[in-house]
């Protein structure tokens, strides 16, 4: 039964594929557009098991009017598969991403192969108020289409799935403005050269595959400057130990212990980081 499983996962994923290819131009004639007045905007994709009873893959996003805004606008009808160009300057060695050395695993040449033949979402917004360019989030799951174990990584759905924020300039060129797992924030204020503020995220159980700590990460705030954007902020975060490694510790002692897992999240993430140092 699993080996049925696995081959009709692997053939729903191709139909996948298929489907994206022809239906590209039609799919983006009826996406959803953005208003062009919001406070903050979230950035969401789900790429559900590969199994024929289940959607495909999707994404939206949550518009926020302002600060005191809570609750947000969600368009749901938002992502579509993205062509061929978007899907070949993600990893072309012509596009500007100084975020490449943090996910080396992404760009070789065996999973840039790879990459192009699996769903990958995008969807368009406005970044830096400048019409002559334009800008998209693109999301893929590495977690399904990368692992060794292709049809088995099918089975799995990923709610935290890579995303970059891609944009074309006006004379043709790509470049990467941010990249991260999971969700991805654009918010409309300390805009620098009419650039918004970007938070992308850090997962460290995927950064770390094999490190003994399977948790937490980090919110990064990018701001632009100059040409690009910088590391503006950085946020530890912890949360997702408490399940794993103090399930049912209580006050003094959770604080301990979160404390405890906050630091070495924190080592984690600076080595991480020191990547990006190099390249700059």
């Amino acid at each position: 039964m699993e080996c049925n499983n696995k081959f009709l996962a692997l053939l729903f994923f191709a139909g996948l594929c298929l489907i994206a290819g022809n239906s590209l131009a039609a799919d983006n004639q009826n996406a959803a557009k953005l208003p062009a007045s919001w406070y903050k905007a979230a950035f969401e994709t789900r790429f559900p098991p590969a199994i024929p009873s289940l959607p495909p893959a999707n994404g939206w996003a949550i518009l926020y009017k302002n600060k005191a805004d809570t609750m947000g606008k969600e368009y749901s009808n938002l992502f579509r598969p993205v062509g061929k160009d978007l899907n070949t300057a993600l990893s072309a060695v012509a596009t500007d991403n100084p975020f490449r050395p943090l996910f080396p695993t992404l760009y070789t040449p065996d999973n840039n192969k790879k990459r192009l033949e699996c769903p990958v979402l995008g969807a368009p917004f406005e970044l830096d108020d400048k019409p002559a360019s334009k800008e998209w989030v693109v999301s893929f799951s590495a977690e399904q289409c990368l692992g060794k174990d292709e049809s088995g990584n099918l089975l799995h759905g990923d709610n935290d799935a890579h995303k970059w924020v891609l944009q074309k300039t006006p004379d043709g060129k790509y470049r990467v403005l941010a990249e991260g797992d999971g969700s991805l924030y654009i918010t409309n204020h300390n805009k620098e050269q009419g650039y918004k503020e970007i938070r992308t995220r850090l997962f460290l159980k995927r950064a770390f595959p094999d490190n003994e700590l399977q948790c937490g990460g980090a919110e990064f705030t990018w701001r632009y400057r100059n040409k690009g954007y910088y590391l503006a902020d950085t946020e530890y975060m912890a949360q997702d130990c408490q399940p794993l490694y103090f399930p049912e510790l209580t006050g003094e002692a959770w604080q301990n212990a979160y404390d405890e897992y906050e630091r070495r999240a924190k080592v984690l993430v600076d080595e991480w980081l020191e990547a990006l140092k190099k390249g700059s």
